[in-house]
């Protein structure tokens, strides 16, 4: 397995729905963890809500929380 297939497994098995990062404010779903090539060392695991500026984000909490 390769680590993206390793991550994918964990966020899969515990219902999250990607990665996110509070300090660069981005995320990524399953399916697309490395958009850039790379996954920062500070992302963490996060569910998928609405948001205004993007239309939807991945953050700490999950939609309606």
């Amino acid at each position: 397995m390769t680590v993206i297939e390793i991550i994918e497994k964990y966020l899969k098995e515990n219902g999250y729905d990607g990665l996110y990062n509070e300090r660069y404010e981005c995320g990524c779903e399953i399916g697309d963890l490395a958009p850039c090539g790379e996954i920062g060392t500070d992302c963490k695991a996060g569910y998928k809500r609405p948001c205004e500026e993007y239309g939807w984000c991945i953050g700490e909490k999950k939609a309606g929380d």
